[in-house]
């Protein structure tokens, strides 16, 4: 889990950093300008956190069970319940205007439905119809 400084930060300072980072994507504006910004800026584990908040959201709109998320990725049962609470109150409404759209949401939800393969053993890759080796 990302660490954020104990010291914290002016509240000007706060909202001037805020609004150069929306500057700085919004100008990226080119899918791959976009790539290369959120590539150079996170790590590889914030941008884990980041997608698997995003996947718990859309998922949870799309009425998949809690506990199904959890598993599926990773996450505890507590994580998703609080996301959970947070989609009934609109908290997330833009995300899911912006990417209600087809496309991730039916990736995600293939996943989900058919379950991740084991990430060990034999026949791993039976499950998703590749040959196994």
């Amino acid at each position: 889990m990302p660490h954020i400084s104990s010291r914290k930060l002016d509240k000007v300072v706060s909202k001037k950093l805020w609004s150069q980072l929306l500057k700085t994507f919004k100008d990226a504006g080119k899918r791959s300008a976009t790539n290369a910004i959120v590539s150079e800026l996170l790590t590889y584990t914030e941008k884990i956190m980041l997608a698997k908040r995003l996947a718990i959201i859309l998922l949870l709109d799309r009425g998949i069970p809690q506990h199904v998320i959890s598993k599926e990725l990773n996450v505890s049962i507590s994580t998703v319940t609080r996301m959970s609470l947070n989609v009934e109150i609109g908290k997330y409404n833009e995300i899911l205007k912006i990417s209600g759209k087809k496309g991730i949401l039916d990736v995600l939800e293939k996943i989900i439905l058919m379950g991740m393969p084991p990430r060990v053993g034999r026949g791993r890759w039976n499950h998703w119809g590749r040959f196994t080796p």
